[in-house]
Protein backbone atom coordinates (compact mmCIF):
# COMPACT_ATOMS: atom_id res chain seq x y z
CA UNK A 1 0.00 0.00 0.00
CA UNK A 2 1.43 3.57 -0.89
CA UNK A 3 0.27 6.74 0.67
CA UNK A 4 -0.44 10.16 -0.63
CA UNK A 5 -0.11 13.13 1.39
CA UNK A 6 -3.03 15.69 0.51
CA UNK A 7 -5.12 18.31 3.27
CA UNK A 8 -8.90 17.99 2.68
CA UNK A 9 -8.65 21.64 0.72
CA UNK A 10 -5.22 21.11 -0.61
CA UNK A 11 -6.45 21.28 -4.73
CA UNK A 12 -8.02 24.22 -3.47
CA UNK A 13 -4.72 26.19 -1.88
CA UNK A 14 -2.63 24.68 -4.74
CA UNK A 15 -4.81 26.87 -6.95
CA UNK A 16 -5.25 29.92 -4.95
CA UNK A 17 -2.05 30.20 -3.11
CA UNK A 18 0.34 27.69 -4.96
CA UNK A 19 2.15 25.44 -2.58
CA UNK A 20 1.23 21.30 -1.55
CA UNK A 21 2.18 23.03 1.69
CA UNK A 22 -1.24 23.72 2.83
CA UNK A 23 -1.15 21.92 6.12
CA UNK A 24 1.48 24.76 7.46
CA UNK A 25 -0.62 27.55 5.94
CA UNK A 26 -3.85 26.47 7.58
CA UNK A 27 -3.16 25.43 10.69
CA UNK A 28 -6.76 24.49 11.45
CA UNK A 29 -7.16 22.04 8.69
CA UNK A 30 -6.34 18.67 9.68
CA UNK A 31 -4.12 17.20 6.68
CA UNK A 32 -5.37 14.03 5.15
CA UNK A 33 -3.56 10.27 3.43
CA UNK A 34 -4.94 9.15 0.73
CA UNK A 35 -4.30 5.20 0.60
CA UNK A 36 -3.74 3.82 -2.51
CA UNK A 37 -3.90 0.52 -2.83
CA UNK A 38 0.01 -1.33 -4.85
CA UNK A 39 -2.65 -2.65 -7.82
CA UNK A 40 -4.51 0.48 -8.22
CA UNK A 41 -4.11 0.81 -12.10
CA UNK A 42 -5.12 4.29 -12.17
CA UNK A 43 -2.56 5.89 -10.14
CA UNK A 44 0.18 3.33 -11.47
CA UNK A 45 -0.50 4.68 -14.76
CA UNK A 46 0.16 8.14 -13.21
CA UNK A 47 3.19 7.54 -11.32
CA UNK A 48 4.54 5.80 -14.26
CA UNK A 49 3.72 8.87 -16.42
CA UNK A 50 5.00 11.13 -14.22
CA UNK A 51 8.27 9.10 -14.15
CA UNK A 52 8.59 9.17 -18.02
CA UNK A 53 7.49 12.62 -18.14
CA UNK A 54 10.16 14.23 -15.82
CA UNK A 55 12.14 15.37 -18.68
CA UNK A 56 9.63 18.16 -19.19
CA UNK A 57 9.88 19.45 -15.64
CA UNK A 58 13.53 19.72 -15.82
CA UNK A 59 13.29 21.67 -19.08
CA UNK A 60 10.51 23.63 -18.46
CA UNK A 61 10.16 24.43 -14.30
CA UNK A 62 12.38 27.86 -14.54
CA UNK A 63 10.98 29.29 -17.69
CA UNK A 64 9.68 32.61 -17.30
CA UNK A 65 5.89 33.05 -16.89
CA UNK A 66 5.98 30.12 -14.18
CA UNK A 67 3.10 30.51 -11.58
CA UNK A 68 4.97 27.86 -9.52
CA UNK A 69 6.18 24.19 -9.64
CA UNK A 70 6.42 20.83 -7.66
CA UNK A 71 7.66 17.60 -7.36
CA UNK A 72 6.58 14.45 -5.88
CA UNK A 73 9.26 11.94 -4.29
CA UNK A 74 8.26 8.32 -3.73
CA UNK A 75 10.19 7.86 -0.01
CA UNK A 76 10.64 4.36 1.86
CA UNK A 77 8.75 4.09 4.99
CA UNK A 78 9.30 2.27 8.47
CA UNK A 79 7.16 -0.07 7.03
CA UNK A 80 9.41 -0.60 3.99
CA UNK A 81 6.46 0.79 1.84
CA UNK A 82 6.33 4.48 -0.18
CA UNK A 83 5.06 7.74 0.92
CA UNK A 84 4.67 10.05 -2.02
CA UNK A 85 4.92 13.45 -0.83
CA UNK A 86 5.20 16.97 -2.43
CA UNK A 87 8.66 18.67 -2.09
CA UNK A 88 9.62 22.33 -3.47
CA UNK A 89 12.81 21.50 -5.83
CA UNK A 90 15.38 23.92 -5.67
CA UNK A 91 18.57 22.30 -7.53
CA UNK A 92 18.57 20.10 -10.04
CA UNK A 93 21.86 18.76 -11.61
CA UNK A 94 21.80 15.40 -13.00
CA UNK A 95 20.72 12.81 -11.19
CA UNK A 96 20.57 14.89 -8.26
CA UNK A 97 17.64 16.94 -6.92
CA UNK A 98 17.98 19.22 -3.67
CA UNK A 99 14.06 20.06 -2.73
CA UNK A 100 12.39 21.15 0.30
CA UNK A 101 9.86 19.35 1.98
CA UNK A 102 6.05 20.33 1.69
CA UNK A 103 4.33 17.84 3.61
CA UNK A 104 4.80 16.58 6.63
CA UNK A 105 5.08 13.06 6.48
CA UNK A 106 3.07 10.22 8.33
CA UNK A 107 5.40 7.44 8.32
CA UNK A 108 9.18 9.13 7.31
CA UNK A 109 10.98 9.37 10.65
CA UNK A 110 13.11 12.19 10.50
CA UNK A 111 11.41 14.05 7.80
CA UNK A 112 9.31 16.93 8.48
CA UNK A 113 7.80 20.13 6.56
CA UNK A 114 10.39 22.33 5.34
CA UNK A 115 13.84 19.88 5.47
CA UNK A 116 16.12 20.14 2.95
CA UNK A 117 16.67 17.08 1.10
CA UNK A 118 19.05 15.57 -1.72
CA UNK A 119 17.69 12.78 -3.39
CA UNK A 120 18.41 10.81 -6.66
CA UNK A 121 15.62 11.38 -9.24
CA UNK A 122 14.86 7.86 -10.05
CA UNK A 123 12.58 8.52 -6.40
CA UNK A 124 10.68 11.28 -8.91
CA UNK A 125 6.80 10.06 -9.02
CA UNK A 126 4.99 13.48 -10.13
CA UNK A 127 5.46 16.75 -10.97
CA UNK A 128 3.77 19.60 -11.77
CA UNK A 129 4.22 23.33 -12.87
CA UNK A 130 1.03 26.16 -13.12
CA UNK A 131 1.46 28.40 -15.81
CA UNK A 132 -1.59 30.76 -17.00
CA UNK A 133 -4.60 28.55 -15.27
CA UNK A 134 -3.08 25.42 -16.15
CA UNK A 135 -1.56 22.80 -14.47
CA UNK A 136 1.20 20.63 -16.60
CA UNK A 137 2.01 17.31 -15.17
CA UNK A 138 0.02 16.59 -12.07
CA UNK A 139 -1.18 12.68 -13.37
CA UNK A 140 -1.28 11.85 -9.31
CA UNK A 141 -3.47 15.00 -8.89
CA UNK A 142 -5.46 14.15 -12.40
CA UNK A 143 -6.85 10.84 -10.59
CA UNK A 144 -7.84 11.90 -7.60
CA UNK A 145 -9.53 14.65 -9.77
CA UNK A 146 -11.79 11.91 -11.40
CA UNK A 147 -11.95 10.38 -8.36
CA UNK A 148 -13.14 13.24 -6.61
CA UNK A 149 -14.10 15.99 -8.94
CA UNK A 150 -16.06 18.63 -6.15
CA UNK A 151 -12.62 18.22 -4.82
CA UNK A 152 -11.00 19.09 -8.48
CA UNK A 153 -8.34 21.70 -8.54
CA UNK A 154 -9.62 25.35 -9.98
CA UNK A 155 -7.98 25.00 -13.28
CA UNK A 156 -7.12 23.37 -16.60
CA UNK A 157 -4.47 19.63 -16.75
CA UNK A 158 -2.59 20.37 -20.17
CA UNK A 159 0.49 18.33 -21.40
CA UNK A 160 3.68 19.87 -22.79
CA UNK A 161 3.79 19.05 -26.62
CA UNK A 162 6.11 16.83 -28.01
CA UNK A 163 8.74 18.94 -28.59
CA UNK A 164 9.21 20.13 -24.86
CA UNK A 165 10.61 16.79 -23.95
Amino acid sequence: MRYLKLSPIFFLSLGLFWGCDSGNRFPDVPQRVTKIEDDDEAMNAALQKGKETFPQFVKNWKRKGVDGFSIKLGLKTVGDSLEHIWFTPIKIEGDQITATCANDPVDIPGLKFGDLRTVDRSVVSDWMILTDGKCYGGYTIRVLAKREPAAAPPFEFADFPDDAK
